[in-house]
């Protein structure tokens, strides 16, 4: 197999890119392809895309803020499949502009850039992992980080929304600065949280199974959430106490419950 993954990112304001994501090899090969599927971060509506248009390399076209990891499934028309992953990078064409609204919205990692000027002998990579754990290192109050999947939204809102009724800092990845790589920020925010929360309705994602295993190597106390009556522990987290959530009327009460792990 010799196909690759090929893409593109133009920024278009307001801490946005378009990017496109598809896949290149000969034309034997892509001929043999039914259909790609397109697995985004979770934060993205409808995360799961399947692409049938052979025109342009089963092309995806998306827009968003963050940098992360997309997996692939090609499926060929003899029935077998390719895996393969991409880490998404976006242009840091950002207006000087744009960089006073980012500062204004408490975009943290603007603010704190300058602290590791010296250091731009090291790789870029080194050097956005500091600006990173420099920028979640000074957010001040206590921190709750929740996750959940695209099928949880509403749940994960409504219980965002108690907590803050709290005055608890509440942290999810939505809180990612634009152009910053999700997963490296918010294995950061894990490691300054007080507690960890993940809301779990299905089978655990990529993403969220990443979160996890951050959030247990960082032993901080975790709290799984079931969302209905049909979901089920999984067996990474089958150590901890849970809580269950089936009906949206009961979220204030459970956040008053999750007050005993700060």
């Amino acid at each position: 197999m010799s196909i690759r993954i090929e893409q593109s990112s133009a920024y278009v304001g307001e801490n946005r890119w378009n990017w496109s994501v598809w896949i290149t090899g000969p034309a034997a090969e892509l001929d043999q392809i039914d259909h790609v599927t397109y697995t985004l971060h979770p934060t993205f509506p409808n995360p799961v895309r399947e692409i049938r248009a052979r025109k342009g390399g089963f092309r995806l076209k998306s827009n968003g803020w963050g940098e992360f990891t997309i997996y692939l499934d090609i499926a060929y028309k003899d029935g077998k499949h390719q895996q393969l992953s991409h880490d998404l990078q976006l242009t840091s064409e950002i207006s000087a502009k744009d960089n006073n609204t980012e500062q204004s919205n408490d975009t943290e990692i603007a603010l704190h850039m300058n602290e590791f000027v010296p250091d731009l002998k090291n790789t870029a990579q080194e050097f956005l992992r500091k600006a990173i754990d420099a920028a979640v290192k000074h957010i001040p109050q206590k921190i709750i980080f929740i996750s959940g999947g695209a099928a949880d939204a509403e749940v994960l809102r409504r219980l965002r929304e108690s907590l803050k009724k709290l005055n608890l800092c509440i942290k999810d990845a939505t809180d990612v600065p634009a152009g910053v790589p999700v997963q490296a920020y918010i294995d950061s925010l894990i490691t300054k949280a007080d507690v960890v929360i993940f809301l779990i309705s299905g089978r655990p994602s990529l993403w969220l199974s990443q979160e996890i295993d951050s959030a247990k190597r960082s032993q901080k106390p975790l709290v799984p959430i079931l969302v209905g009556q049909d979901s089920h522990l999984p067996v990474s987290l089958s150590e901890y106490q849970y809580y269950r959530i089936d009906n949206l009327s009961n979220i204030a009460d459970l956040a008053q419950k999750l007050l005993k792990y700060l």
